[in-house]
């Protein structure tokens, strides 16, 4: 197996993970000669320190037009989350996951017995998408306030600074069924595979992003190229340095001036350099 370091997550901002002018979380760091296990003491040193604090912007909080039920939504939900996220950026990440339980368990009692598939979308291109797919199932499904997606993410968020990854793989997979076409939250679940070195599971997750990216208003190209940086890193580890050296030329020509790509494009040529 290959030694690398692990992809750093740089901050995906708990507000609102589809609006623009957020940071990207992962990035692959370091010197491509000298690389770490992803598991390694100094590469949680990185990550830790590479993260930004979530941040709020005042447009994050506009609820998607399609959302067809506000029940799920406490009076108190929007102090609770502001709460949540100061806690994950005075590093207090527990704290985050407590203040986030009572309103997730809101919504389980709220929808205890529902019979319909659930879907909490974030903006109305994912919700018309959720909808119609349902539809096409003939499934009947229901469109939820997207205060629940955004309590999870702060919970599964959190769960990763507590290095609680097989806790935080389980909140975003049940995240993805709620919420299928989030490139961000497909991402996320991607680098938990990722630092868990399951690679194809990894793999899986970020392709999906890849195909997701369409639905992110004002992050498409960001978010893409983050899931071929994630599908370039994971084909390494599965030995397929052909195909991931294509995924990162797809993500330069996405953005010509992402640094990352460059590097690993060189790491991937000294080692197939090793193998003639």
């Amino acid at each position: 197996m290959l030694r690398r370091a692990t992809i750093v997550m740089a901050a995906m901002a708990v507000a609102a993970p589809v609006m623009a002018g957020q940071t990207i979380r992962q990035r692959p760091p370091g010197n491509p000669v000298e690389r770490s296990a992803p598991d390694d003491e100094d590469d949680d040193t990185a990550v830790k320190s590479s993260r930004a604090a979530p941040s709020r912007d005042s447009d994050d909080d506009r609820p998607s037009v399609a959302v067809r039920n506000r029940g799920t939504r406490s009076p108190a939900f929007d102090a609770k989350y502001d709460a949540g996220m100061a806690a994950i950026r005075a590093k207090n990440p527990g704290k985050a996951v407590e203040l986030m339980r009572p309103v997730l368990a809101d919504f389980e009692r709220q929808y205890a017995g529902e019979k319909r598939d659930i879907f909490c979308a974030l903006t109305p291109e994912q919700s018309s998408r959720y909808l119609a797919d349902a539809a096409k199932a003939n499934r009947p499904a229901l469109a939820v306030d997207s205060g629940w997606c955004r309590a999870q993410y702060v919970t599964g968020y959190a769960l990763i600074d507590l290095d609680k990854l097989a806790e935080a793989q389980t909140a975003f997979e049940r995240l993805v069924r709620f919420a299928p076409q989030n490139a961000r939250y497909l991402n996320e679940l991607g680098y938990i595979f990722m630092k868990q070195k399951k690679w194809k599971e990894s793999l899986d997750a970020y392709r999906r992003a890849e195909a997701a990216a369409d639905l992110t208003p004002d992050r498409v190209k960001e978010e893409r190229c983050l899931a071929l940086k994630g599908v370039g890193y994971d084909l390494v580890e599965l030995g397929d340095l052909i195909a991931a050296a294509a995924a990162y030329r797809k993500c330069l020509a996405i953005n010509p001036d992402d640094e990352d790509s460059p590097r690993e494009l060189k790491y991937i040529e000294d080692q197939r350099k090793l193998t003639v």
